[in-house]
Parts: structure tokens; C-alpha cells; sequence
């Protein structure tokens, strides 16, 4: 009697156990305390992999992510992912190695991003996407934000950070606090989820670049209305330190590619200095300068031109 063929995995490894192994994983990945956001994206892609190729089979997953017209940064998550995932069930896998190309953000218009919500029916959608563009926060605090963590006396918003990044607190308009009173009181879930309001925006701005032969807003994503408010800020006030305060990022360098954006044709509206000393702050006031944020130590000023 021949012996029976080697096994190249374990016998429990098939496709119709893939979602069921997914859920495992990211069940894990909640009990180590990952944050809900990188869960759902961790799913996402998990999913998205599994529908063209069996998660079992290291070499398939890795052939499908070559063969993909992607670009290498969506590559390198897909290979980072299913690397964690992969190492959780014991499967060997060499991550390939994909270098996530240095390319500028695209920058919308502003009557762009105005058109877009004004082109978004569904009121909740609208004052998400008014949130995204009013202060810039990342979608995942967006859609962590409680009641309690609205100042509609103050005219603002506390945003619990994400990424390692800071707490902060951010100012909106009349307007935005009128929308966020509406969807608190008309509705149970006030503002939707993440998946929702990426496949909303996706929807609109796919009519709006045909009823308006305009194709730059198939560029408009989620994180897009982020680079917008981080240019403009920096291009009214030209101070980074305060651009960095309003993203809560924790590292300068981060802030610093939004200088490569913006067009300094038009006049600046602002000029900004720092006072490290009473002596120096009482100096700035005495000359016109507006106290605006005071950070790691450092009290920021400026003045209109």
C-alpha cells in the first residue's frame, strides 16, 4: 500500500474556513488592544484577499499581490496584513518587499469639496463629511466622536486621537454645530461609519466629475478633506507648529510636506511669531499680536498683514 501524499498544510486549512479564521484574527486583535479602525482595515483586506485567493496558500496571495496594477503603497499593506494575519496561523510567509512611493497629496479646490457636500443628500453623510472638512480630523476620530464630546457653548469639538497622535480641541462654525444638534437629536446613530461614508462619497463625486466634465474629483478621498484643511491653515497663518497642533500630529515632520503645497501667489494673510518669555509675549501684545496656542512650551502669535 503506497503511504498517503505529505500535506503541504495542516488539514484544517481550506477556503470555506477563511471567514471564520478572519473573524478569529480579528477578534485577537481586539483582546491585544489594537484600536476599531486598524480591526476594520485589517478585515477589509483580509476579505478582499480572500475573495481572489485562498488565504492558506502563502505563494498564491503573494502572486495575486504582484500580478495586481496597484500601486506599491496599496501593495505594501496588502503584504503587511496578510503577514500579521499569516504569522497567527503558523504560516510561513516572506514578505515581499514593496517601497512605498513619496508622492504629494492631491489638494481640491475649495468649491470642490463645498460642492461635494452640498451635492449630499442624506443628512448624516452631509455633516460628516462638514466635520472632515471644517476641522480635518482622520475619519476614525470622526466616527469615535460622543456627545459629551461636543461644546456647542464654545462652538467645539474634543477629538480622542489615533495613530499615536495628540488630543485636541478644535473650533466649528455655527453651521456645524446647528447640523450636529440635528443628527444628536434626530437620530440613534448620529454619524455613520466609516465603510458608509467612504462608499457615499465615492457615489457622489463619481456624478459630480460627469454632470460637471471635471475629473479631478475622482481624487477627492476621505483623508483628502485632512490635506485640505492642513494646506489652508498653513497658507493663511504660514506657521507650522500651529498646523501641527490642529492635526495632532506628534511629529513635525509630518506637518512639513504641506509647505510643498501651497501657492504663495496670493498675499499672506497672517504674520507669526513665538514668545518662549512673559518679557517677549508682552512685547508681541503691545505690537498688535493675537495670543492663538500655546505649544510644548511655546505661546504662539500672530497678527494679520
Amino acid at each position: 500500500m503506497p503511504p498517503a501524499p505529505l500535506e503541504t498544510h495542516p488539514p484544517f486549512f481550506n477556503r470555506e474556513h477563511d471567514q471564520s479564521r478572519i473573524a478569529a484574527y480579528l477578534l485577537q486583535l481586539h483582546k491585544d488592544g489594537f484600536r476599531p479602525s486598524t480591526i476594520e482595515s485589517h478585515g477589509r483586506i483580509l476579505r478582499f484577499l480572500a475573495k481572489h485567493c485562498p488565504l492558506e496558500d502563502p505563494e498564491s496571495v503573494k502572486e495575486f499581490v504582484a500580478n495586481r496594477e496597484s500601486s506599491l503603497g496599496r501593495k505594501e499593506n496588502l503584504v503587511d496584513v496578510y503577514a500579521k494575519y499569516a504569522k497567527t496561523l503558523g504560516l510561513s510567509f516572506s514578505e515581499p518587499r514593496y517601497s512605498r512611493e513619496d508622492t504629494l497629496p492631491f489638494i481640491p479646490l475649495q468649491k470642490e469639496l463645498e460642492s461635494i457636500i452640498k451635492a449630499t443628500r442624506n443628512f448624516r453623510q452631509a455633516t460628516m463629511l462638514r466635520l472632515l472638512y471644517e476641522t480635518g480630523v482622520r475619519i476614525g476620530e470622526a466616527t469615535r466622536l460622543q456627545f459629551k464630546d461636543l461644546d456647542f457653548e464654545k462652538q467645539s469639538v474634543r477629538v480622542s486621537p489615533e495613530k499615536g497622535s495628540r488630543a485636541r480641541e478644535l473650533k466649528i462654525s455655527d453651521k456645524l454645530c446647528a447640523m450636529l444638534k440635528e443628527a444628536y437629536t434626530r437620530f440613534p446613530k448620529p454619524l455613520p461609519n466609516e465603510k458608509t461614508v467612504r462608499t457615499y462619497l465615492e457615489k457622489t463625486r463619481k456624478i459630480l466629475a460627469k454632470t460637471e466634465g471635471n475629473p479631478r474629483y475622482l481624487n477627492i478621498h476621505l483623508h483628502t478633506f485632512r490635506h485640505f484643511k492642513a494646506t489652508m491653515l498653513y497658507h493663511q497663518t504660514r506657521d507650522l507648529l500651529y498646523v501641527q497642533q490642529v492635526l495632532g500630529h506628534k511629529s513635525i515632520s509630518n506637518t512639513l510636506r504641506y509647505t510643498q503645497l501651497v501657492d504663495w501667489k496670493e498675499s499672506e494673510q497672517f504674520a507669526c511669531k513665538a514668545a518662549k518669555t512673559l518679557e517677549q509675549a508682552s512685547a508681541l501684545i503691545e505690537l498688535g499680536f493675537d495670543y492663538v496656542t500655546e505649544l510644548d512650551g511655546v505661546k504662539l502669535f500672530r497678527k494679520r498683514k
